[in-house]
């Protein structure tokens, strides 16, 4: 039990830190709610409206019959597993996604003049965040202790229909932020690659790292409500450091402080809705066309153009 005051005692820390950076930031740019962006859409519109009614929206069609069967049936795929021994493997991971992306973010602008700096993130993303986490967590622990990987099982083959009634959201949602794009960088066959690419590359391994992996164990441990804020505040801080040393930062501002309150103000809201969503439904192919419908739609305004490679 002691690891669960640990783990409490960590999420205060984590929400205490996440408090004062985003009063800094307020407190140093007082205007930055009306000018902030989120890609290339304004904040209100790529994040805020959307995630408002989506919370809402997932709360009206989330089947009330069928949350609890579907929680006694996380918990069951989950039995056996050593809940606190795969978070500290988990979040070990995220912070070797965090140094790596920076680090190797500093290598490539200092050796390989051909390498676009910026690949260090994707680089990292596939190894800390889905490779070793996979391999360390589901089939690693499977090989030495034998218990169940049914959880991705659970996640992935969805056969309730009311488990597919997340797509709603996503539509509206996607829908809200669209209303901001105004002029496209680029239409047709290479947005929808594009947006394939950005599917697997960032939304897919995300979603199953922070959500299918990170909220679902802290929820064991936590509770729902706080599982869902804390894993949305290690989805902003991981966005927020990552971000800093992204050429193409998803954030519009470059001081590490008001970008981190930003990340908060953007990247852990939206955490909200998809730590709901998944909550809800238990189904990754939904977080991950949300995730990755949000995404898209704020890349593909003109204004972004540069930062993006088919630009």
């Amino acid at each position: 039990m002691a690891y669960r005051w640990v783990l409490w005692g960590g999420a205060a820390v984590v929400a205490v830190l996440a408090a004062i950076v985003v009063v800094a930031a307020l407190a140093g740019r007082p205007e930055m709610p009306a000018e902030m962006h989120w890609l290339g859409l304004g904040a209100f519109w790529g994040v805020w409206l959307p995630v408002a009614v989506g919370l809402l929206l997932t709360w009206f069609l989330g089947s009330r019959t069928g949350q609890a069967e579907l929680h006694r049936r996380t918990e069951t795929a989950l039995m056996g597993h050593p809940i606190g021994g795969e978070l500290v493997v988990l979040l070990a991971s995220l912070v070797g996604y965090i140094v790596a992306g920076v680090g190797l973010y500093q290598l490539f602008t200092l050796v390989a003049g051909g390498v676009p700096p910026g690949m260090g993130l994707p680089v990292a993303r596939v190894v800390f965040l889905f490779l070793i986490p996979v391999l360390l967590v589901d089939r690693g622990g499977f090989t030495v202790s034998g218990h169940s990987t049914a959880m991705p099982g659970l996640s992935m083959r969805i056969r309730e229909p009311w488990r597919w009634l997340g797509l709603i959201t996503v539509v509206v949602c996607v829908a809200l932020a669209s209303l901001d794009i105004g002029e496209v960088a680029v239409a047709g066959p290479r947005a929808a690659l594009f947006g394939a690419a950005v599917a697997v590359a960032v939304c897919m391994i995300e979603e199953i790292f922070f959500r299918g992996m990170v909220q679902t164990r802290l929820e064991l441990l936590m509770g729902r409500v706080p599982a869902v804020v804390l894993a949305a505040l290690l989805f902003a801080g991981a966005h927020a450091v990552s971000g800093h040393f992204n050429p193409a930062n998803p954030l519009s501002y470059t001081g590490f402080v008001e970008g981190a309150g930003a990340s908060v103000l953007t990247f852990g809201l939206l955490g909200l809705l998809l730590g709901y969503v998944w909550l809800r439904y238990r189904n990754i192919w939904v977080n991950g066309l949300l995730y990755t419908g949000l995404v898209v739609a704020g890349m593909l305004p003109a204004t972004y153009a540069d930062q993006i490679p088919f630009s």
